[in-house]
């Protein structure tokens, strides 16, 4: 019995160690920034089960939202707190961003023209607690829809450091704003704006650039993108992916990476079969690769394959070794096989004259 009471508290102690220890890890993982932040749930909002913002809006109606951000260690933090628009990133997910360059031309009005920060930087230090006010003031007229974005509360590294640049050092809020309530996650739009031939991060890739016009978020995107020689059935690059999400009003780059091997050049046709629970789509176009342009691009890919000149030189030389070892076996041969002939010429000679001897002597002893 006092056996077995052992063991079970040797089980506990050890079962305690390790829960201490994960709860350890965790509490360390949250204190990663020195902060931490929380939303405070307004009455307009529509799903209260979310963790983001999700709330209804009246055109021209201004609200405000609240944050907390609290602290999680002595030492002051410093943090910039600004919006976002959501945008489709490259992988087919939905990212924040505030780089206007990447925003489709059918995003009117984005999130970011409707928000305000009262204070947006603000220091927490000391394990205190500060709540941050944004003001929401939707467009006059009514939008279809939503509007999605972040607010993003960044660690502030100083003048030397860009906010907003590693999500690494940044929390974000999400925040979806409708006027109508209805679902947000239905679109059925899905268009091929261009294919063409690029260099994407140091990489040869073709990139079918694809948009959704609507307000709303087209996800559980199935899609697979078949490359073929114009006017054939020649495939030359296929690719399936799973499960894609866009962001409303949104656009990117369906990436086909061609790998180490040389681009070629000719005119090909790209085929989408795209689906999801809602509606299924049949995307072609055809574009053009010139001779010029397949040149530049292997030559600038950073990911190919490159021989080095010892090699290409060390080959060469090998091959002429081989070449001479041949020439000279050959010619060996050939000596050899002329001094076997006169061997043979010499043996036979030898062989008929010892006939001769033999027929001579037979003869004298008949006589």
């Amino acid at each position: 019995m006092k056996k077995m009471n052992t063991i079970a508290l040797t089980l506990m102690g050890i079962f305690s160690l390790f829960f201490f220890a994960n709860q350890v890890n965790a509490a360390d993982k949250d204190d990663n920034l020195g902060y931490t932040v929380t939303l405070v749930e307004p009455n307009t909002q529509i799903d209260p089960t979310k963790s983001y913002f999700y709330v209804e809006t009246t055109p021209g109606e201004s609200q405000t939202l609240e944050v907390r951000v609290k602290s999680t260690k002595k030492e002051s933090v410093h943090i910039k707190i600004y919006g976002t628009n959501a945008i489709t990133g490259d992988g087919g997910t939905i990212e924040y961003s505030d780089d206007k360059s990447l925003y489709d031309q059918t995003l009117k009005e984005p999130i970011t023209s409707m928000i305000k920060v009262e204070t947006p930087d603000i220091t927490v230090e000391n394990y205190e607690e500060k709540t941050v006010k944004i003001q929401l003031t939707p467009p006059k007229e009514k939008y279809d829809g939503v509007k999605m974005g972040a607010l993003v509360f960044a660690l502030d590294q100083g003048e030397g450091a860009k906010s907003g640049v590693s999500t690494e050092f940044a929390y974000r809020v999400g925040l979806i704003t409708s006027q109508s309530g209805d679902e947000f996650n239905n679109a059925q739009t899905l268009n091929l704006n261009s294919v063409k031939a690029s260099i994407k991060r140091g990489k040869k890739m073709v990139l079918a650039n694809l948009q959704n016009p609507e307000p709303k978020v087209l996800e559980n995107l199935n899609i697979v993108a078949t490359m073929t020689k114009k006017g054939t059935d020649e495939v030359v690059k296929r690719k399936t992916v799973e499960n894609y999400s866009m962001a409303p009003n949104s656009v990117f780059d369906f990436e086909i990476d061609w790998g180490i091997a040389a681009l070629p050049s000719g005119t090909y046709t790209l085929r989408l079969d795209a689906s999801n629970d809602y509606q299924e789509w049949q995307l072609t176009k055809d574009f053009t690769i010139t001779n010029q342009q397949a040149k530049k691009m292997n030559e600038e890919s950073a990911f190919k394959i490159v021989t080095p000149s010892w090699i290409k030189g060390t080959t060469i030389l090998l091959i002429i070794v081989v070449i001479v070892v041949m020439l000279l076996s050959l010619l060996r041969r050939k000596k050899w096989e002329k001094q076997w002939k006169k061997i043979r010429i010499a043996r036979r000679k030898k062989q008929s004259n010892q006939k001769k001897k033999r027929k001579k002597i037979d003869r004298r002893d008949g006589e």
